[in-house]
């Protein structure tokens, strides 16, 4: 059973679903787990392959995805703080 990774059109999500062979009819095709949209890309995958080159490039992903996470959080808290400075302001 293949692991496929996907990325959602409408919203960009990435995620990976295990696809078995009896859901290939219409009403086994996979859904976007954030938005259930059907309209999604199947990406193409990298080989499983455990080497200091790939555990860098994750660890590099992985940082480079908290680091943006991270500046929306941030971007978040000062809208909230800015709210609620207006809120106050006579």
């Amino acid at each position: 059973m293949p692991i496929y990774e996907y990325q959602c059109r409408a919203c960009q999500h990435v995620f990976e679903m295990l696809v078995r062979p009896s859901s290939t009819a219409p009403a086994g095709a996979p859904s976007c787990p954030a938005c259930q949209s059907p309209d999604l890309e199947r990406l193409l995958s990298m080989f499983a392959v455990n080497s200091e080159g790939t555990q860098q490039a994750h660890l590099r992903q992985a940082r480079k995805a908290g680091m943006k996470e991270h500046r929306e959080k941030q971007h978040a808290e000062a809208e909230m703080i800015r709210h609620i400075h207006e809120d106050h302001d006579p």
